[in-house]
């Protein structure tokens, strides 16, 4: 089941700034290089962006999809023009930037779960991302969560 998450808790401009590096498709060992911290300090403004966006727990590409979501970074730029994605993948895209299981990504996509990584890996190549961060990254970039603006949609059960 997905729900639509509730009003974030007010960042402070650090981690604002961290949130932003991570939606420019920096990780997190990147983004301690680029501002001269432990690493360990990273993943703590991490885990307080999870919390302050009530999804603790959540791999890297839902909480970039929260970050976005919640317009507590600025939107993405597309590299260039939309590619061409079918019903289909455009609705297995939404999912997989919500949801963290292979069973929920599968209901909320129409799919059969056996069906979810080699599809997945298809969408990938299509839309020219290398991991889910960058899928995601780059569906906020393009518009492809239209529907989610505002808020970020996460399954409860990955929350």
């Amino acid at each position: 089941m997905t729900t639509t998450m509730s009003p974030t808790t007010p960042l402070t401009e650090t981690e604002k700034a961290v949130a932003a590096q991570l939606t420019a498709d920096l990780g997190p060992h990147r983004i301690a290089a680029q501002r001269d911290i432990a690493l360990s300090t990273i993943k703590g403004y991490l885990k307080a962006l999870r919390t302050k966006l009530h999804c603790p727990g959540v791999p890297q590409h839902i909480l970039v999809h929260a970050i976005l979501s919640a317009g507590q970074a600025p939107k993405p730029t597309a590299p260039g023009p939309a590619p061409d994605v079918s019903p289909e993948q455009a609705k297995l895209w939404s999912a997989l930037a919500g949801h963290r299981l292979a069973l929920d990504v599968a209901q909320a996509a129409g799919i059969a779960p056996a069906d979810v990584k080699g599809q997945s890996t298809e969408l990938l190549s299509v839309v020219g991302a290398n991991d889910l961060t960058q899928l995601v990254v780059l569906g906020h970039a393009r518009g492809q969560f239209g529907a989610n603006r505002g808020s970020a949609a996460i399954s409860g059960a990955d929350r």
